[in-house]
């Protein structure tokens, strides 16, 4: 795994690796790694991207990704198109807490245990991604802290109490329905990696499948079959929802009118929008806008 840039170990001499950075050790990559990976994303804005699903993240949101996932994360203060850079808003600045442990070190026996049931299953669901929330948030940031300042035979049983605390804990979401791993080559993360890329940087605008597909050096049937092979949906299923997750960004923190923030979304259609919308989110936009701000 590529080391962090402007981190600070807070734990030294471990089997896990905890720390504070400023920037995040996956530059805008589609990456994997036998680690499981729990972020606390302290400030900062971006998008999080793992199988099917991509979700705007903000400050105050905590991640579990499950060992050999491919995922992605590409927050603003790397630069790509937003409301943020439109309106000369600057982008917040990154402070990131992660915690990087490989429960292959633990043992095959080990995690067979009856006594490991929460521990083994916690490691099936983060191949999902789950959002922890809540009250449970603050009580992994207490764990860590605890962690951080322990005795070095005391870290590894606390480590297994904070996953089991997690496993047990009803203030867990699912952030997608991705099963299976094994698909996935380094090509694919590179590949993806562009898709993702390129979505992100364009979803404002028309794109043409065409378009999209050459940037894989694909033709379209071909780009279609991959993408939705590799994430479970079609790649038109992903820009809309892209498009969505940033017209609730705008919704959230401004004032414009739905047909502007139907536009900036990359949306040239309102009732197409205003039908999109609610079939992601369960509402219209103004009704999502009010519950919101309610």
């Amino acid at each position: 795994m590529k080391e962090f840039f402007g981190q600070v170990l807070k734990v030294e001499n471990s089997t896990f690796t905890l720390a504070d950075a400023n920037m995040y050790h996956a530059l805008n990559s589609f990456h994997s790694h036998q680690e499981m990976e729990l972020i606390y994303i302290k400030s900062g804005e971006g998008t999080f991207s793992i199988g099917d699903t991509s979700k705007r993240i903000s400050g105050d949101t905590m991640i579990l990704i499950g060992p050999n996932v491919p995922h992605m994360f590409k927050f603003e203060t790397n630069r790509y198109y937003d409301y943020a850079m439109k309106h000369a808003k600057p982008p917040v600045p990154l402070q990131l807490l992660t915690l990087h442990f490989d429960p292959n070190k633990l043992g095959h026996d080990f995690l067979t245990l009856p006594e490991n049931r929460i521990l083994k299953n916690l490691l099936t669901e983060a191949k999902k991604g789950l959002l922890i929330d809540k009250g449970l948030k603050m009580t992994v940031v207490e764990y860590l802290l605890k962690i951080e300042t322990s005795l070095y035979y005391e870290r590894l049983p606390l480590l297994l109490q904070l996953l089991n605390k997690i496993g047990e804990s009803e203030e867990i979401l699912n952030l997608s329905d991705y099963k299976d791993t094994n698909l996935f080559k380094k090509i694919d993360e590179t590949r993806l990696t562009m898709i993702y890329l390129f979505t992100m940087d364009n979803f404002y605008k028309e794109i043409k499948l065409k378009e999209i597909a050459a940037i894989v050096h694909m033709v379209p049937n071909a780009f279609c079959y991959y993408f939705k092979s590799r994430t479970g949906r079609t790649y038109f299923d992903f820009l809309i929802a892209v498009r969505i997750e940033h017209a609730c960004k705008l919704l959230r923190e401004n004032n414009e009118s739905i047909t502007s923030v139907c536009n900036d979304a990359g949306f040239s259609n309102l009732s197409n929008f205003n039908r999109y919308f609610k079939l992601q989110t369960g509402k219209s936009p103004l009704e999502y806008r009010r519950t919101f701000r309610h």
